[in-house]
């Protein structure tokens, strides 16, 4: 066992880099376009044979469990950290007490979230921006989904843990088998059943179930290192797992934040027929964003170990790789986007939206040139992250998911109208991309007092 570990951290220290590079970014950019398939699996389904306002309920209660998802990350990555560290000390005591202390975590918090959607989902709609017309689906989209909240916390958690005990190939079937399931039952209750929202939600809650109890399964082998029921709880390591995930999950919470702001806009400006559109605007965008992140997320251990191994030269070609092949991949997305945006949009709508499908376009359009840079933002954020540098990492999070956007959302549409909302994000992204640049250069040019 350790002499594969020691043999993985030394080819981490002296195998060519772009050999690394490939080795490590293209399984992890696999599972996180899985997981993205996941989430437009609902968009395909729904669309079709739902409709707009189906897509509307759907966008419209995304944040609600966008808030777990960030919670369950913000976990997740942490409890990954304690536990890989732990497990390399040889205290397989403390990783089973992470371990566990991270189910707890989750667990508990995914019961709160699975209260308040089965005793308040009428008044958790009113609150995202459903107006009267939406609100009975979009209520019942919330309450039903709430039923399996605690699946799709504990799953998150589960997945990142399958990693530290060198299963990611095994995290990623996982991911592939709840992909396959939720198509199979959004074509059994949506479209053949005709169960509408409820059809929806529960296909999408048995997706987590499925992706839960495969997740789970490798914990109760007789060999497993990490056993569910082995350690403790601790609030010392709590803090620690709270801590190291903050700024994944940060992002996290911005997409929910974002989403909200985007909702209550355009229900004041358009109507549901705007929600609708955006709705299948943040489906690209997921899928987009999907790619660049699983990119740096694969590059993050290579980054680490030279880092914690003082070879700035390693680091500083892994940092250029992964920065110039996010750029790439941002503008040949942007490209797609440009001229595929048409038929791919409307594979989202049924007959007769010839309306919806214009205004959709136009809005992708402008929401494309956020991809010419933000590829390099999630880059940036990402190294901060691997070299232990949490706190520029959040501001990062917070410039490009939340401050930027808030501001946009308040001023650009009184200015420029409709054009003025899907601009507010290459904004942000264009304003972030110049303070990554200025901690990085603060970095690099500092790199004693920043690495203390």
């Amino acid at each position: 066992m350790y002499g594969v570990r020691y043999m993985r951290e030394n080819i981490l220290g002296t195998e060519r880099i772009g050999k690394l590079f490939l080795q490590y970014s293209i399984p992890t950019i696999a599972a996180m376009l899985f997981l993205g398939l996941n989430t437009i699996v609902d968009g395909l389904f729904v669309g079709r044979y739902i409709g707009t306002d189906g897509l509307a309920c759907v966008n419209i209660a995304m944040p609600f469990s966008s808030f777990l998802f960030a919670f369950s990350v913000v976990i997740g990555i942490g409890a990954q950290s304690l536990i890989g560290r732990k497990l390399g000390e040889g205290n397989v005591m403390a990783a089973n007490t992470a371990f566990r202390t991270a189910g707890l975590l989750a667990g508990g918090v995914s019961l709160l979230f699975m209260a308040a959607a089965m005793n308040f989902p009428v008044q958790i709609a009113y609150f995202l921006g459903a107006n009267e017309h939406l609100m009975p689906q979009v209520a019942a989209y919330i309450g039903y989904l709430g039923l399996f909240l605690p699946f799709l916390a504990l799953m998150m958690v589960l997945d990142y843990a399958l990693k530290t005990i060198a299963m990611p190939v095994y995290a990623m079937l996982a991911l592939v088998v709840a992909v396959g399931s939720h198509m199979l039952f959004n074509w059994l209750l949506i479209a053949k059943l005709a169960l509408g929202m409820k059809g929806a939600a529960f296909a999408t809650g048995i997706g987590f179930l499925i992706a839960f109890g495969m997740a789970a399964l490798p914990f109760f082998t007789k060999k497993a290192v990490l056993r569910p029921f082995a350690g403790s709880f601790s609030k010392h390591a709590a803090g620690q797992i709270l801590y190291s995930g903050l700024s994944e999950g940060l992002s996290e919470i911005g997409t929910g934040i974002t989403t909200f702001l985007f909702n209550i806009t355009l229900m004041r400006y358009v109507g549901e027929m705007g929600v609708a559109v955006f709705t299948v605007i943040s489906y690209l965008a997921f899928i987009g964003n999907n790619i660049l992140i699983g990119l740096s997320d694969g590059v993050g251990a290579i980054i680490s170990y030279n880092y914690g191994s003082r070879q700035m030269d390693r680091v500083k070609k892994a940092l250029q790789l992964v920065s110039a092949t996010g750029f790439v991949i941002g503008v040949g997305i942007f490209i797609a986007i440009f001229v595929f945006s048409k038929e791919v949009i409307a594979l989202f709508l049924n007959e007769g939206n010839e309306q919806v499908l214009v205004f959709a376009v136009e809005g992708a359009k402008l929401y494309a040139f956020a991809f010419l840079v933000n590829g390099l933002n999630i880059v940036t954020a990402g190294y901060f992250t691997a070299i232990g540098s949490p706190r520029k990492a959040v501001f990062i999070a917070l410039s490009k998911g939340i401050v930027w956007i808030a501001a946009g959302i308040a001023v650009l549409p009184v200015l420029f109208g409709i054009q003025g909302i899907w601009l507010a994000v290459p904004i942000a992204e264009f304003i972030t991309v110049v303070l990554s640049g200025c901690l990085l250069y603060r970095h690099f040019k500092y790199p004693i007092r920043l690495c203390q």
